[in-house]
């Protein structure tokens, strides 16, 4: 009796312990199903919030191509075929024309002179509008201010020449200098005259060729580039100047100096220009005739008969001033239009976005910079004729501009009647761009390849901050095109 007593509690404890773990295995379970059904739903939680966000991705960028198609069809139009300011919001639908989100846009009109915009497009899904994402891009007409250098003539890049930036000519390029980027010619090749230095022997050249490189940067046939697309600037400059800016007249006088500084004005730093009408220059009416007092040789006059378009004695034989009285002290504004109907010499430091264009030359004749290289500073020179170097001239010159030869040349005379210190200088260093429809050279070199008058040292480079802000009434080509594409949320 006793025995079974002993078993039957036993037998109750074992099986009260059997129903205890089952239910803790029942909760156990519970608890490991509920776990991973919360980590499931909060894991496709997360992948609906990515795709949403993707999506919302999409939507920003289908905004960003809405407008660039809107500009291709009405370039003018920067309020999105309204009256009315931004943003301008747009619904979205997908392939099965379901209304899933919208895009609000904000655009930026182009400033004066340029073509470039900016539009920031922000999307969003209607299921979750707290998820947006914005992009913002920035589109124009791609102006030839891009190039470091552009001609439509040869180019002689020397040994002791460094271009930063791209470089294409319409003719035959020698590269014997160094770059870091593409250096193009329209040429597939052509035949080099065997008097030139390192063409006897073996005349037939590709497009590009020389010594310097590297070699892969050398592209060649490449397409044409248009300098007709120059022909139209020079008269929105002069009208523009007329109408809003400082327009200097063809006077009796030799052309206009101007000088650009800083000062303070209410507070703020402005740019200042000083005007001086240019009375007389060095060799006004100079003679060929070596025995003549009048000689231009004497002058340093050696454009007066060295150039296919001036004539000994001509009037417009004027690069170095003799004479000259002030005319006009003013401030400009941060967008400056300036347009001279004679020669213009220009010098000094230049604030803002500023061009300067000239119906003959325009004639840099000192340091030529900016208060500060970035994106607000930027500067112009087009000139119907040449741009010019002058004689007397510091041996080492900087000069921060977009130059653009019309019609003519960008260069520094061949001076070989000059003498110490003007014959040959040191330093040319240009931050901007030369373009010239005839052949550019600030350095002029012998058969034997040295030296012989000008700048021993030539460094060009390209103004990273003209690609998105190029000077005003710069040449551009006929279609916009993405500049600058980023998200920023």
């Amino acid at each position: 009796m006793k025995k079974n007593k002993i078993k039957n509690i036993w037998l109750n404890n074992r099986g009260g312990a059997l129903i205890t773990v089952l239910i803790l295995g029942a909760i156990s379970f519970s608890l490991v199903v509920t776990g991973l059904s919360g980590y499931a739903l909060y894991q496709n939680k997360l992948a609906m919030a990515k795709h949403n966000k993707e999506m919302a991705f999409q939507i920003a960028d289908a905004g960003i191509a809405y407008y660039r198609w809107h500009i291709f069809e009405d370039e003018s139009d920067f309020q999105d075929g309204t009256a009315t300011s931004g943003p301008y919001i747009h619904d979205y639908f997908d392939k099965n024309k379901n209304n899933i989100g919208k895009f609000s846009l904000d655009l930026t009109p182009p400033r004066t002179g340029s073509t470039v915009c900016a539009i920031k497009s922000t999307g969003w899904l209607n299921v979750q509008p707290g998820s947006d994402r914005t992009i913002k891009a920035r589109v124009g007409k791609p102006s030839l201010t891009d190039y470091s250098f552009l001609t439509n003539a040869d180019i002689w890049i020397g040994p002791n020449e460094i271009v930063h930036g791209k470089m294409h000519s319409n003719g035959p390029v020698r590269f014997d200098g160094e770059t870091d980027a593409i250096v193009s010619s329209m040429l597939e090749g052509y035949y080099c005259p065997p008097n030139n230095p390192g063409c006897s022997g073996s005349p037939h050249k590709g497009g590009v060729w020389g010594i310097g490189g590297p070699e892969v940067f050398f592209v060649y046939p490449s397409s044409f580039k248009d300098f007709d697309l120059i022909n139209n600037k020079l008269d929105e400059i002069r009208t523009t100047a007329i109408n809003s800016g400082i327009y200097l007249d063809g006077s009796p006088n030799r052309g206009w100096h101007i000088i650009f500084s800083t000062t303070s004005q209410s507070g703020n730093t402005v740019m200042q220009a000083k005007i001086y009408k240019v009375n007389t220059c060095e060799g006004d009416n100079c003679s060929t005739n070596k025995h003549s007092s009048n000689y231009c040789g004497n002058f340093k006059c050696r454009n007066c008969y060295n150039t296919d378009h001036k004539k000994p004695a001509a009037s417009d034989c004027c690069v170095d001033i003799s004479s000259e009285t002030l005319y006009l002290t003013t401030t400009t504004r941060e967008i400056a239009y300036i347009y001279s109907e004679k020669n213009v010499w220009v010098e000094g430091v230049s604030k803002g976005s500023v061009v300067v264009g000239s119906a003959l030359d325009i004639i840099i004749k000192g340091n030529l910079v900016y208060p500060t290289k970035s994106e607000d500073n930027i500067l112009g020179l087009t000139a119907k004729n040449n741009v010019l170097i002058p004689y007397k001239v510091s041996s080492t010159l900087e000069i921060n501009a977009s130059m653009i030869a019309q019609g003519g040349a960008i260069q520094r005379y061949d001076y070989y009647d000059g003498v110490s210190p003007y014959l040959i200088l040191d330093t040319i260093r240009v931050n901007g761009s030369v373009i010239s429809y005839k052949i550019w050279t600030f350095t002029w070199v012998n058969n034997q390849g040295d030296v012989v008058s000008g700048f021993e040292n030539t460094e060009t480079t390209f103004n990273v901050y003209s690609l998105f802000n190029p000077p005003p009434s710069s040449p551009v080509s006929a279609n916009y095109a993405l500049i600058e594409w980023q998200e920023i949320k």
